[in-house]
């Protein structure tokens, strides 16, 4: 994936991504393929954030 459009967030570190492209066909259609794209994400909370809104207010 292209991350040329990513801002870096205050509350999440984005640690690895991948994406994946299938070309799935239906037994209802089989002559015409249908596209499926995926995208799997692992995302960092930063613990300040949590701090903050979660453990201060208390």
């Amino acid at each position: 994936p292209d991350l040329s459009n990513y801002m870096e967030s205050g509350e999440w570190i984005m640690k690895d991504y991948r994406g994946w492209k299938h070309w799935v066909t239906y037994a209802c259609c089989p002559d015409t393929p249908y596209l499926d794209i995926t995208y799997h994400f692992v995302l960092q909370r930063l613990p300040l954030y949590f701090i903050v809104n979660v453990i201060i207010p208390c």
